[in-house]
């Protein structure tokens, strides 16, 4: 019932943030110009400290979602994604339960729903100065693993959530026309959650992790090139710097205009 009222709160949040980003969009102007609609693929890593851990993790995520971007007045982009997501926990250890649990079974398969805001503000010559911002919210479907080598029967099963908030600057050059590449600066919020349930013959317990919210900041390069008047090509790789390395990112979508 709790990761139900959870499941529910986080799907709150998301309705109100797309809200919030399309009724900026429309106050500017109630018509949408342009529509644009395809699929999108992300692959997103991040280092992360949970919660009562002395040592980080990582968290990758693989995202295949359609995408739906409306273009309304002043060049302010309003996106909706919806998809499947897998996402892997690399070296999430669990030690409160009656047997301590490494995971390292295969990435979780879930459902994330985002919205994405580009507003641009200032223009200089061929330079573009935009305001951009995103979120993503993502839940796992439960999955449960055999526990082997004990003398009773016994089973692990988790299950995860997770939520992004990206706010920062993105300079586009338009000197190419139907290239437009851009770079950006966004500040990183990262909020997750993995509750692991172990039963053992007559033992059994539960244990959660999170990550309350963990801030990062990355540096992208992308480009939106127009393949034909209809077809847009939009691609981006980026870097998520921490103490002691570097986390990635890569975004690739193919859209059709109607």
């Amino acid at each position: 019932m709790r990761d139900r009222k959870r499941r529910i709160r986080g799907a709150g949040v998301l309705v109100a943030a797309i809200a919030l980003a399309a009724g900026q969009a429309a106050a500017v102007e109630p018509n949408v110009k342009t529509i644009a609609a395809g699929l999108n693929y992300e692959n997103l890593t991040r280092t992360v400290f949970w919660k009562g851990d002395a040592a980080s993790s990582k968290i990758q995520v693989n995202l295949v979602q359609a995408r739906a971007d409306l273009e309304f007045a002043k060049g302010i982009v309003v996106s909706l994604t919806a998809g499947l997501v897998l996402t892997d926990f690399k070296s999430l250890t669990f030690t409160s339960l009656p047997i301590s649990l490494q995971y390292a079974g295969a990435p979780l398969k879930g459902l994330a729903f985002g919205a994405e805001i580009v507003a641009p503000f200032a223009k200089f010559s061929d330079i573009e100065i935009s305001g951009a911002g995103r979120f993503v919210y993502s839940f796992a479907m439960s999955k449960t693993w055999p526990l082997e080598g004990f003398a009773v029967e016994g089973k692990a099963r988790g299950e995860s959530n997770w939520a992004e908030v990206a706010v920062g600057p993105r300079v586009s050059y338009l000197f190419f026309g139907r290239v437009v590449p851009y770079v950006e600066i966004f500040a990183r919020w990262l909020g997750a959650g993995f509750k692991m349930t172990e039963t053992l013959g007559d033992l059994g317990g539960t244990e959660s992790k999170r990550v309350r919210g963990d801030f990062s900041f990355s540096a992208g390069l992308g480009a939106d090139a127009a393949v034909s008047d209809r077809v847009v090509v939009k691609a981006k790789v980026g870097i998520l710097p921490f103490a002691g390395g570097v986390d990635g990112l890569v975004s690739v979508g193919i859209l059709y205009k109607f």
